[in-house]
C-alpha cells in the first residue's frame, strides 16, 4: 500500500502531528545548544542558551503531556496505544538531551581545573558541532516521517536516519580516540564530561532512529 492515509483515523493523524510539534521543539534546542558551543568561553551566552532550552524543555513536556492524553482518551485504536505512547516518549526524551547538555556545559564553564583544556577546545567543538549538524538533518526528517502519506518515503527517510546515525557513531569513535589521547593532560571529570556528551549527542541521533523505528511499527500495524 503507497498511501496509508485512509487506513489511519483523525485521532491519529493529529497525534502525527502533535507529534511533530516536539520534533520542531528539539530543532530549535538544537540551534540554541549549537550557538551555546560557539561562544562556550561567555558565561553570559551559555547562562542564556541554557535557559532558553529550559523553556523549549518545558513546553516539550506540555505538549507530550497533551498528547499522553490525547491516546489514552480513546482517540486512537486501543492496538496502537502502547506504541504510540512510546513515540512520545522518545521525542520528548530528545529534548530532555538537549537540555542535559545545556546544563553540562554550563556546569564545566563555572568548574576549576588544576590543567589548562585551551588547546583541545577547537578539536572538541568541530567534532560535538559535527554531531549537531547530523542531529538537524535527522530532526528534519523525522518531521517528514511523522508527516508524509507515502510508505516507500517513510521507508527511505527511515533508512536515511539509519544512515545519519551510523555517521554519528563513527564521529563518537573518532571522539574517544581523541579523548583517551588527551587522558593524560585533562582532569578526570573532564574526562568523563567529554566522554558523556560524546554519548548524549549520539543518544539525539538514536533517539531520532527509535522514533522512526517506531513510527513505522505503527503505520505497519495501521495499515495491515
Amino acid at each position: 500500500m503507497k498511501s496509508f492515509k485512509q487506513a489511519i483515523v483523525i485521532g491519529e493523524e493529529n497525534i502525527f502531528g502533535e507529534l511533530s510539534q516536539i520534533i520542531v521543539v528539539a530543532s530549535e534546542a538544537n540551534t540554541k545548544l549549537n550557538g551555546m558551543l560557539s561562544d562556550c568561553k561567555n558565561e553570559r551566552c551559555l547562562d542564556k542558551g541554557m535557559q532558553a532550552i529550559r523553556i523549549l524543555e518545558n513546553k516539550s513536556d506540555d505538549i507530550a503531556f497533551k498528547i499522553n492524553e490525547n491516546i489514552t482518551s480513546g482517540a486512537v485504536s486501543p492496538n496502537i496505544i502502547e506504541h504510540l505512547l512510546g513515540c512520545v516518549r522518545i521525542a520528548d526524551d530528545i529534548v530532555d538531551t538537549y537540555y542535559y547538555q545545556a546544563r553540562e556545559l554550563c556546569r564545566m564553564y563555572k568548574a576549576k581545573f588544576p590543567y589548562s583544556e585551551a588547546v583541545e577546545d577547537a578539536e572538541w567543538i568541530a567534532i560535538f558541532q559535527s554531531l549537531l549538524a547530523l542531529a538537524e538533518k535527522a530532526l528534519a526528517k523525522v518531521k517528514r516521517v511523522l508527516l508524509v502519506s507515502d510508505m516507500r518515503e517513510l521507508t527511505e527517510l527511515r533508512r536515511e536516519i539509519e544512515a545519519l546515525e551510523g555517521q554519528g557513531d563513527e564521529i563518537k569513535d573518532k571522539g574517544f580516540d581523541v579523548l583517551y589521547r588527551e587522558a593524560p593532560h585533562i582532569h578526570y571529570l573532564q574526562f568523563y564530561h567529554y566522554g558523556e556528551l560524546l554519548h548524549k549527542f549520539d543518544d539525539i541521533l538514536d533517539g531520532c532512529e527509535d522514533l522512526s523505528d517506531t513510527v513505522l511499527s505503527v503505520i505497519t500495524s495501521i495499515v495491515k
